[in-house]
């Protein structure tokens, strides 16, 4: 049987008009994107995404959905894609792995994914209410 190493990937917003963006550490452009991480041996896929967010940025989630998957761009892995309301908490970023992260207006995004890739859909997706690719 095949390998695959399955990723979260979760777009992340806030009342009606706001939408979580973070800074990759290792990012020398000033792209922000959406929290993403490997699911560990024994979580189920929501758990991984309440982790990752809470080890990332620090905060709690709430009405956590399936999206789409795609396949990512390292050999074996595969990306699923979640969308989740804000539930609280202040951000408190690891600074190893995130170097900024806020809360953007609908209307005032940073440069932002290329189109193409799921978390491009993702905003598009919560921005404008899109269907998601298949």
């Amino acid at each position: 049987y095949p390998r695959v190493q399955p990723c979260v990937i979760t777009v992340i917003t806030r009342g009606n008009d706001e939408i979580l963006l973070a800074k990759n550490a290792k990012n020398k452009s000033n792209m922000y994107g959406l929290i993403a991480g490997f699911v560990e041996v024994g979580e189920t896929l929501e758990e991984a995404v309440e982790r990752e967010t809470m080890e990332e940025i620090g905060l709690k989630l709430k009405n956590i959905q399936y999206l789409a998957s795609q396949p990512w761009p390292f050999p074996s892995n595969l990306m699923i894609a979640f969308k989740a309301e804000y539930a609280s908490g202040a951000i408190v970023l690891q600074q190893d792995e995130i170097s900024d992260a806020q809360f953007f207006k609908f209307e005032a995004l940073p440069e932002i994914p290329f189109a193409g890739s799921i978390a491009h859909a993702m905003i598009q997706h919560v921005i404008h209410n899109t269907t998601m690719p298949d």
